[in-house]
C-alpha cells in the first residue's frame, strides 16, 4: 500500500477499524442545484443505510415519506414501507444514455435519483476503505498548491463493474492525512460535468472519521474549482456504525 493511503487510513480511524465495519446508517441534509432534478420530497432530509462489502444502499422516506428507494449493485427500485414493489429498473445507468438522456438533462424520476444518489453515497461514505480494493488502481500524483500547505493527490482508476461517477478520479489529502477534495466527472449528469467536491468539518463517530460537510462545485480549466454554483451540499449530522 502506498504511503499516502496509509496516512489517509490512519487519519480516518485506521484500516483495522474500517475493515471491522459491515454497514453504516447516515443521517444528513441534502441540498444544492442538482437536488432540483430529484422528484417528490427531493431527499432533503436523508436517512441512508449502506453495506460496506457490496454496493447496496437504502434511502428511507424517499421519494415519499411512506416509501424507500433501494440501490442494489446497479439496479434500483422503489418500495412501499411494507416492502411492496412500486417500480424497478434493472440496468439504471443505461437509462442516462440514448433518447432518455434528453429528458434527464432537466428532470429525473425517482429511479434515476436512486441510481445516482445510491452509487454516489456508497462511494463517498466508504472512502477511504474504498481505495484499498484490489480492483481499484491507486497511485500518487504531484502535489496541489491550493491550501497554505500543498495537498497531496491520489489518482484512482475504477473498473467497469464498480458503479461510480467516472473511471478516473482524484483524491486530495492534507498534511494530516484527511481527505479534503475529490475530483470526478459525474457522467450520468453529462460528460461535461467536471466536479470538485470539497470535504471539511471532519468528525469522529465510533472510531471512524468522516467529513461532515461536502460541497460540490464545477471544475474549470487547470482543475480549478469555480466559485459557483454549489451543485451538491451534503451535511452529515450523525453516523451509526455496525460491526
Amino acid at each position: 500500500m502506498i504511503r499516502i493511503l496509509d496516512d489517509v487510513l490512519a487519519a480516518h480511524g485506521g484500516l483495522e477499524r474500517w475493515r471491522a465495519v459491515t454497514a453504516l446508517t447516515v443521517y444528513a441534509r441534502f441540498g444544492g442545484l442538482l437536488r432540483t432534478r430529484f422528484p417528490g420530497n427531493r431527499m432533503a432530509d436523508v436517512t441512508v443505510r449502506l453495506l460496506m462489502a457490496e454496493q447496496h444502499v437504502v434511502f428511507h422516506r424517499f421519494p415519499r415519506d411512506d416509501q424507500r428507494a433501494v440501490f442494489d449493485c446497479g439496479s434500483v427500485r422503489i418500495e412501499a414501507s411494507d416492502g411492496r414493489l412500486i417500480a424497478a429498473r434493472p440496468d439504471a445507468r443505461s437509462a442516462f444514455t440514448g433518447l432518455g438522456a434528453v429528458r434527464r438533462t432537466v428532470r429525473w424520476d425517482a429511479l434515476d435519483a436512486a441510481y445516482f444518489a445510491g452509487y454516489a453515497f456508497w462511494n463517498y461514505l466508504t472512502a477511504p476503505l474504498l481505495l484499498t480494493r484490489d480492483d481499484i488502481i491507486v497511485h500518487e500524483t504531484g502535489d496541489w498548491p491550493e491550501a497554505p500547505t500543498p495537498w497531496r493527490r491520489l489518482e484512482a482508476t475504477f473498473p467497469a463493474h464498480v458503479h461510480t461517477h467516472s473511471p478516473t478520479q482524484t483524491f486530495y489529502v492534507d498534511d494530516g492525512g484527511l481527505l479534503r477534495r475529490h475530483d470526478y466527472v459525474a457522467q450520468p449528469v453529462g460528460t461535461w460535468a467536471r466536479a470538485a467536491q470539497y470535504c471539511g468539518e471532519h468528525r469522529e463517530f465510533d472510531g471512524l472519521v468522516f467529513p461532515t460537510r461536502r460541497r460540490v462545485r464545477p471544475r474549470g480549466p487547470s482543475d480549478r474549482a469555480l466559485p459557483a454554483p454549489t451543485l451538491v451540499a451534503l451535511d452529515i449530522d450523525h453516523v451509526e456504525i455496525e460491526t
